[in-house]
């Protein structure tokens, strides 16, 4: 079953098409990340999926359920966090989390058990005001996880935070399918960290879906480079050339890119072969999958860096 669904979603803001048409499919138990840069229409999509926009055009099924026919029980298994969590700072953490538990209708039980969840049983009663900026994340957090919901809909979740606490991030929303068996809905322009964490991607550009699919399957667009450094670079490049190998130099390394992921190690064996049997002396030669950033770029279709050459 899918966790979310959406349909040929469109949404325009005064004439101007922010979503446009989006179909969107979010396995159940993943940990999905929902890509693209400022501007780009994950919000809106966002807001339209926790039914807090109305779509001009489109549906949207929350674990089968039509949102826009049935909208209570569709949200009814749906934790959100987003960017700047909003506390009541004169109260504390419990207190807090206390007014969600009530609202929900659920045991006290439940606070403990989230505050365990998100590590902050040590702070509970301290004002919110006093709280570090990773804290009131992870309080957020807590919220979300109240009521043990199916789907958790995180929206940029390590904006603002410190290296450690982006990796405290990393690692709890990581956990989560395992620890709690929800579905994990991350947007986020950090491709870095997402990189880390999702299994599955969609890339959203200018209100329009231009890649959705595994994480692995995104990797797979392209073929795994071989970066090379050497003491006769000119040499080097002409024995490359004569392989019918395309040449940039990334990083100060001349860099290929090789015909397929399947027998790579092979292909870079055979090019290494080549270059010493030639008297290249190689000192540097490893494989270098395409970073999600690099991937990302190419299918929005930005331009190469300027710093990148290429000979054919």
């Amino acid at each position: 079953m899918t966790a979310i669904e959406t349909e040929n979603l469109h949404k325009k803001f005064l004439g101007v098409k922010a979503v446009d048409g989006v179909d969107l499919a979010v396995p159940e138990g993943a940990i999905y990340g929902f890509l693209g840069p400022n501007g780009a229409g994950k919000t809106t999509t966002i807001r339209m999926i926790l039914g807090l926009l109305q779509p001009n055009k489109g549906k949207i099924r929350i674990f089968g359920e039509d949102l826009m026919r049935r909208r209570t029980k569709a949200l009814k298994n749906v934790g959100v966090a987003f960017e700047t969590p909003a506390h009541y700072e004169h109260l504390t953490g419990r207190e807090n989390l206390d007014i969600t538990r009530r609202l929900l209708g659920l045991d006290k039980s439940e606070i403990d058990r989230v505050l365990e969840t998100v590590e902050l049983t040590h702070v509970p009663n301290r004002l919110v005001r006093k709280y570090s900026l990773g804290m009131r994340h992870r309080l957020g957090l807590a919220r979300a996880l109240l009521g043990k919901p199916k789907l958790l809909v995180f929206d940029e979740p390590t904006n603002g935070l410190d290296p450690v606490g982006i990796r405290e991030m990393r690692e709890f929303i990581t956990s989560l399918p395992e620890r709690t068996g929800a579905t994990v809905f991350v947007s986020s322009h950090h491709l870095a960290e997402m990189q880390q964490m999702a299994s599955h991607v969609a890339v959203i550009h200018l209100g329009k879906i231009v890649f959705q699919g595994g994480m692995n399957d995104l990797r797979g667009l392209h073929a795994s480079r071989l970066e090379i450094a050497c003491v006769d670079e000119a040499a080097a490049r002409a024995q490359l050339s004569g392989m019918g190998k395309r040449i940039e130099r990334r990083g100060g390394k001349l860099a290929i890119e090789l015909a397929s992921n399947d027998g790579a190690e092979a292909e870079a064996a055979a090019v290494n072969r080549k270059l010493v049997e030639a008297g290249v002396d190689v000192h540097h030669l490893a494989l270098a999958p395409w970073t999600l950033e690099e991937l990302f770029l190419q299918v929005i279709g930005a331009p190469p860096r300027a710093d990148d050459q290429a000979d054919a």
